[in-house]
């Protein structure tokens, strides 16, 4: 990954922006594709997305969904205490002890979650799990009045850090579910900008960054609504399994730093993943397979659903800890998958059709 590159990335994963609050994100995925493709559009919902050979008669849509989860203001009580709802499924056992920005009209604002200590807990309730309701958040206001000077029900708030480098290619970040799919989108837009101005495109590219996949309201699907694509690709992220208590037999064999999945199944067009599989194999690209069993949980199925049976596939990059604030994936498996899909791509020409 070069510095540009990892610049791009260090610039989406920073970007505060759950579901429903995307812009900060979209505007960094806009800001960077559009050095290389323009127009950038917006979609009525807030996806972007940028065209390449626009005048294609066929095109591939290959969309990251720029929204993370998080958590929303929900009620705040007499003493200034703040009591929160989810944006997005989540364990609210990863919540505990975590510090939070609540993004307020005027910035963010600091906070802390919290709970009452285990020594003035009852015996028998220490080892109960947490329900998200009986958590607070502690913003250090003295009372409702002051809190409500600075917040308001409904603010969105994001918690964990930002992305940092780890050993052997590994990174963390609060999330990289699913700003590495976002990462992946516009890094392919910059390298077929290049193959464009050759004349090697014999398709359309559409690269987009949405919206509201997290709370099931993808703007992924909109999109391709509206564009019709002849294939529509979800990247995103799957499960690593080798990491400790997760059993293979029942998930599968997928490990961080041995390239990104490819799925195949029940839903998603086995011809593009023979394509993709093909591409990969010429290049010597190394990659994994996962499956899907008639649904992928992903943006894959709103468009799927939205776009009358388009085609679709998804490309995954392996991550450890998905939807906690320790998110871990390896940063080459992100490169490798835009390696597969450019030449990908660049294998097609304007008589492909995927159907099944």
């Amino acid at each position: 990954m070069d510095s540009q590159s990892k610049d791009f990335l260090k610039k989406l994963l920073a970007a505060a922006a759950p579901a429903g609050f995307e812009d900060p994100a979209t505007d960094v995925w806009k800001k960077y594709v559009e050095q290389f493709v323009s127009p950038v559009k917006s979609e009525t919902r807030g996806s972007r997305y940028a065209i390449i050979n626009e005048d294609a008669a066929k095109k591939i849509l290959v969309v990251g969904h720029s929204d993370e989860i998080g958590l929303m203001v929900n009620y705040i009580d007499d003493n200034g205490f703040v009591y929160v709802a989810p944006i997005g499924g989540m364990d609210p056992m990863v919540l505990l002890s975590q510090r939070v920005r609540i993004l307020t009209q005027n910035g963010p604002l600091f906070g802390v979650i919290s709970k009452k200590a285990i020594h003035l807990m009852d015996r028998g309730k220490k080892d109960e799990i947490p329900k998200l309701y009986n958590l607070w958040v502690d913003i250090g206001a003295k009372d409702k009045k002051e809190a409500e000077e600075l917040i308001q029900v409904g603010d969105p708030i994001i918690w964990g850090g930002d992305f940092e480098e780890m050993r052997n290619d590994l990174a963390v970040a609060r999330n990289f579910d699913d700003r590495s799919g976002c990462y992946v989108s516009g890094e392919l837009m910059r390298r077929l900008s290049e193959h464009a101005d050759k004349g090697n495109l014999k398709v359309g590219v559409v690269g987009a960054a949405s919206v509201c996949e997290e709370v099931g309201n993808g703007g992924a699907g909109m999109l391709a609504e509206r564009l019709r694509p002849a294939l529509a690709i979800a990247v995103d992220v799957n499960h690593d399994t080798n990491i400790p208590s997760v059993e293979k037999k029942r998930f599968g064999d997928i490990k961080c730093g041995l390239g990104p999945c490819l799925t195949k199944g029940v839903r998603t067009s086995r011809t593009a993943f023979a394509l993709m599989e093909k591409a990969a194999k010429a290049k010597e690209i190394p990659y994994q397979i996962d499956i899907d069993m008639g649904r992928t949980g992903t943006d894959a199925d709103s468009m799927y659903h939205r776009a009358s049976g388009t085609p679709i596939s998804l490309i995954s990059i392996p991550c450890r800890y998905m939807h906690t604030s320790t998110e871990v994936i390896n940063l080459e498996d992100m490169d490798k998958s835009v390696d597969i899909l450019v030449e990908f791509v660049l294998s097609l020409d304007e008589n492909i059709s995927f159907g099944r």
